[in-house]
């Protein structure tokens, strides 16, 4: 993470739940506006298939990090493991 695209606030909040505004759905993911600098992405991996986003929704989540390539934060519900563990769990299988 480069803190210097971020603000000092902002990259106090990674690690923390915060909440957000569902902004659109899309089969990749959900982008969410969480009030800062840049918007939230929910990656389709995080999405299961109970889940039901729309736009307007409320939803409160865990700020993983920042993805610069994206420039967006990377954003899961709560109670979800984190991608790269998902994805280490899933090749065990």
């Amino acid at each position: 993470m480069n803190s210097e695209r971020l603000t000092e606030i902002e990259a106090l909040l990674i690690g923390k739940t915060i909440e957000g505004e569902v902004e659109a759905v899309f089969r990749w993911g959900v982008i969410v506006n969480l009030g800062l600098s840049r918007v939230g992405l929910i990656d389709a991996l995080y999405v299961d298939d109970g889940d039901n986003y729309q736009v307007g929704d409320r939803i409160s989540g865990h700020l993983d990090s920042f993805d610069e390539q994206k420039d967006k934060f990377i954003f899961r519900p709560p109670g979800q493991i984190p991608l790269s563990e998902r994805l280490r769990r899933a090749g065990e299988k």
